[in-house]
């Protein structure tokens, strides 16, 4: 669940990119991603957005690493992200748009755990 304390950013089309805690590292602000990562504190809230805008979705598009807990598989899974939630993330090991690359599903809570790693 989405913190009372984040506020949310949005791009200028409107689309959600993250949020920024005014709380948390008071009297610094922290930006938070899509994916409910804290970036580095900032000192104000134009820099807050800025660190926001740079980051974007762009991520979305890129491919992670992710260690299944309690998983018997030694080796972690070359994921990608689906789908993003407010209450959770839905990774796929579908690697690429093909119609054949049907892939696994795996749902994680949100915010993103650590096991959760840009590739």
């Amino acid at each position: 669940m989405i913190p009372e304390t984040w506020i949310p950013h949005r791009r200028d089309d409107g689309e959600l990119v993250g949020w920024i805690d005014m709380t948390v590292a008071e009297p610094r602000l922290v930006p938070i991603d899509r994916l409910g990562r804290p970036l580095e504190t900032v000192d104000d809230w134009f820099e807050a957005e800025e660190a926001l805008d740079v980051i974007g979705l762009h991520f979305l598009a890129e491919r992670f690493v992710y260690s299944e807990s309690g998983s018997s598989d030694a080796d972690p899974l070359t994921v990608r992200i689906a789908h993003v939630y407010d209450d959770r993330i839905v990774l796929t090991t579908a690697l690429t748009d093909a119609i054949e690359d049907v892939g696994r599903e795996i749902v994680l809570p949100f915010p993103a755990p650590d096991d959760l790693r840009s590739a």
